[in-house]
């Protein structure tokens, strides 16, 4: 007899682990042993029960998916992680599979599509659908923003003007001047805020 898939689920909504439940509940080959409701809850689950496969949300409270992956792939480096998430951005992709995750979907994902991307990463293999493989190549061809220049458009997202972002981050006023100038031109937008909205939509920030 064949031995189930043993799957961790961490999710911190309750009506999403138990659509979770009904359909891996329903395949003959795998079982989910135990469910954690937050990162830290992950990492202990899965110290415990060493699972086949977990299925990570990113987006918890206190420790976020991407910190829960990165300690688990630093404990067991062979752990195998299916990011399923509201976040579908390619930085949130990248940052994920940086992480060490070897598959992601978003939650709009059809429970078929779920299960097979649970047994091909059971198997050792990665699994993307191919909307955010093409985004994610897109991504690479793009010059990256640096740290800092990260945090200056998180805070430029958040309405603060150049002082307010000086005064944030100790630096010197024309020295965010010129961040913000080679945001816009790594980004190739125009302006401040058709610079925000693309960072919404690559997943740099988020709507809290």
């Amino acid at each position: 007899m064949i031995a189930p898939i043993r799957i961790l689920l961490v999710d911190d909504h309750f009506v999403a682990r138990t659509g979770l439940h009904s359909i891996i509940d329903a395949h003959p080959r795998m079982q989910i042993v135990a469910d954690a409701h937050n990162g830290r809850e992950a990492i202990e689950l899965h110290r415990k029960h060493q699972p086949d496969v977990t299925i990570m949300d990113l987006r918890m409270p206190g420790l976020s998916g991407f910190e829960a992956i990165a300690a688990i792939r630093s404990e067991f480096p062979s752990a195998r992680i299916v990011v399923l998430s509201n976040y579908e951005g390619s930085e949130d992709v990248h940052r994920a599979l940086e992480a060490g995750a070897m598959g992601y979907l978003v939650k709009s994902t059809g429970g078929e599509e779920l299960l097979e991307a649970i047994e091909a990463v059971h198997r050792g293999r990665k699994y993307m659908p191919a909307s955010l493989a093409t985004m994610l190549a897109k991504r690479s061809n793009v010059d990256p923003l640096t740290e800092r220049e990260m945090e200056v458009l998180r805070l430029l997202a958040r309405g603060q003007s150049n002082r307010e972002i000086a005064s944030e981050l100790s630096i010197a006023e024309n020295t965010v001047r010129i961040h913000v100038a080679h945001i816009l031109q790594k980004l190739a937008v125009e302006d401040r805020t058709q610079a925000v909205i693309l960072a919404f939509q690559r997943g740099i920030v988020h709507l809290e």
